[in-house]
């Protein structure tokens, strides 16, 4: 039988990998609006916004929940 650790260790490498990736995507978009000569930026301060947004329900869902 499964222990509680077990089943949420094993459930949580998809969100981890997601928030980790989001908060790298995150990162680039930001140095990119910010020390980048490209024009719209607002494309890259949308792209910032909606990925740390994302990144902070990636970073929900790994809370283990009460059960």
């Amino acid at each position: 039988m499964k222990t509680e650790l077990e089943s949420v260790q094993k459930n949580t490498w998809k969100p981890m990998f997601l928030f980790i990736a989001c908060i790298i995507l995150t990162a680039f978009s930001l140095g990119g609006f910010l020390y980048s000569s490209y024009e719209p930026k607002f494309i890259l301060l949308i792209i910032t916004v909606l990925a740390f947004i994302q990144a902070m329900f990636q970073l929900f869902k790994m809370q283990p929940s009460h059960e």
